[in-house]
C-alpha cells in the first residue's frame, strides 16, 4: 500500500470515529456537579453560561438541590462527584466517619456584606437583642450556622440565650412568621432577605457574630474520589477560584445569570446583596471560626478545620 492510499484508509478511518484529520484534542472530562438555586452557591451557573469549564476541558452536568444533606448524600453515594454545602454539616459529616474534603471556598463572609441577617416584624417591638430575652426566634437550620449566628448574636448583644426558644423554619416562610408575630425574630439569606423588606426589618448583622472573616460554605468531594482524581480536582479547584474572580469583578453580568437557573427574579436580583465568593484556596484559619461557633454553643465536639482541606 503506498504512501497515498495509507492517508486515504487513515482519513476514511478517522472520518469514520467521527475524528478530524487534525490532531484530536482530549475529550472533555465529565463532571457530575451539584449546587443550590441561590446566589451563593452560583458558580456552577457563570461557569456553564460564560463557558469557564469548556475551556478548562470539562463536561459539566448540574443538579440542584436544595440542602446541605441531599448534595452531601449524593457525593457519599457517587451519584455526584462535587457538591456545594455548609462547613457546619461537613464537619459534622466528618466526625461521623464521612470524610469530605473541601476543595475550593463558595460563600465567605469578609466583614463588610453580611450572608444572614437578624430581622423583626416592622411593627415589633424588638429593637435590641436584649428584647429578646424569653422569646421564639427562628433559624433556617438547627444545629447549622443560622441557629449559632442567631445565639452569638443574642449572646454578643446584650441578650440572654439561654432564655431563648429556637423553631426552625424555612427561609422563604421567615417573613410570614415574623410578620405573623409568630416569631419574635428571624435570620434569613438573600434573596429572602430583600423580599421580606417589604414587611420586615433588619435588627442586626447575624454575620458578624461569628467572626470577621470566615468561609460560609464550600465546593467538596469524597476523599476516596479526591484520591483516585488528584488531577481532575486539581484542574477544577483552578476553574473555580477563575470563575470567583471573574464573579466578583462582574456583578452586573452575574446579575442577569442567576434568574437563568433558579427561581430569583430579575427585579429581587437587581436589589439583593450579593454574595462574596472566595477566590483563594481554602484556608483553615478560614474555617475555624465556623467550628468554634458551633462547638461553643453544643452543636458538635471540635475538630482542626485543616482536615476538612484537600491538601491537593
Amino acid at each position: 500500500m503506498n504512501r497515498r492510499t495509507t492517508l486515504s484508509a487513515l482519513a476514511a478511518t478517522a472520518a469514520a470515529l467521527g475524528l478530524s484529520q487534525r490532531v484530536r484534542a482530549a475529550d472533555p472530562t465529565g463532571l457530575q456537579m451539584g449546587t443550590m438555586p441561590t446566589d451563593g452557591s452560583a458558580q456552577p451557573f457563570y461557569g456553564l453560561d460564560h463557558n469557564f469549564f469548556k475551556d478548562a476541558g470539562f463536561d459539566v452536568k448540574l443538579t440542584i438541590l436544595n440542602n446541605t444533606a441531599s448534595l452531601a448524600s449524593a457525593v457519599a453515594s457517587g451519584a455526584l462527584e462535587i457538591g456545594f454545602g455548609s462547613v457546619i454539616p461537613l464537619a459534622q459529616a466528618h466526625l461521623r466517619g464521612l470524610n469530605f474534603q473541601v476543595i475550593a471556598p463558595a460563600t465567605i463572609y469578609n466583614g463588610t456584606t453580611p450572608v444572614n441577617v437578624i430581622m423583626v416584624g416592622k411593627n415589633s417591638a424588638v429593637k435590641t437583642a436584649a428584647d429578646l430575652n424569653g422569646q421564639t426566634v427562628a433559624v433556617n437550620g438547627l444545629r447549622d450556622l443560622t441557629q449559632y449566628e442567631m445565639q452569638a448574636f443574642i449572646d454578643r448583644n446584650g441578650g440572654d440565650v439561654k432564655s431563648v426558644k429556637l423553631i426552625e423554619t424555612p427561609f422563604s416562610e421567615m417573613a410570614v412568621a415574623l410578620d405573623s408575630g409568630r416569631v419574635a425574630a428571624g435570620i434569613l439569606a438573600e434573596p429572602f432577605w430583600t423580599a421580606a423588606l417589604a414587611t420586615c426589618r433588619v435588627l442586626g448583622n447575624g454575620s458578624a457574630a461569628v467572626g470577621n472573616h470566615y468561609m460560609v460554605t464550600g465546593w467538596f468531594a469524597s476523599s476516596d474520589w479526591l484520591a483516585k482524581n488528584g488531577a481532575t480536582a486539581k484542574r477544577l479547584q483552578v476553574v473555580m477560584l477563575q470563575i470567583a474572580k471573574w464573579a466578583n469583578a462582574n456583578r452586573a453580568e452575574t446579575q442577569a445569570i442567576v434568574p437563568k437557573y433558579t427561581k430569583i427574579t430579575p427585579e429581587v436580583a437587581a436589589h439583593m446583596v450579593r454574595a462574596v465568593i472566595g477566590d483563594t484556596k481554602p484556608d483553615p484559619a478560614l474555617i475555624q471560626p465556623v467550628i468554634d461557633v458551633a462547638v461553643k454553643y453544643g452543636g458538635m465536639q471540635s475538630l482542626p478545620a485543616s482536615e476538612l482541606i484537600w491538601p491537593g
